[in-house]
């Protein structure tokens, strides 16, 4: 747009540094408007951020709540399967005497 711009106003005999200065401004007043209109658009996307950052650190949590009582789970299925497996080579041994 601003080559155009600048092509239209220097073919309407307007003085080069002029027509440079002429299309500067609207870049500048385009710039500035979009600025105003992506600023909701940013705010709210700022808040998306901080709530899906709350989100995935609750859900973090919990998961890391859930692994560790697995592991609790997990370490006492061991010592039960340890404990019932010193039971039956004890009961073996026993067996072994008796014959």
């Amino acid at each position: 747009m601003q080559v155009t711009l600048f092509q239209a106003l220097i073919s309407a005999n307007v003085a080069e540094d002029v027509a440079a200065r002429a299309v500067a401004a609207v870049e500048e007043h385009i710039d500035m408007n979009v600025g105003y209109a992506i600023k909701p658009l940013q705010a709210e996307i700022a808040a998306m951020r901080t709530t899906m950052d709350a989100r995935f650190g609750s859900m973090e949590a919990k998961l890391e709540a859930g692994l560790k009582g697995m592991q609790t789970s997990i370490d006492g299925l061991k010592w039960f399967l340890i404990l019932q497996g010193t039971a039956l080579v004890g009961i073996a041994s026993y067996v072994q005497l008796v014959k």
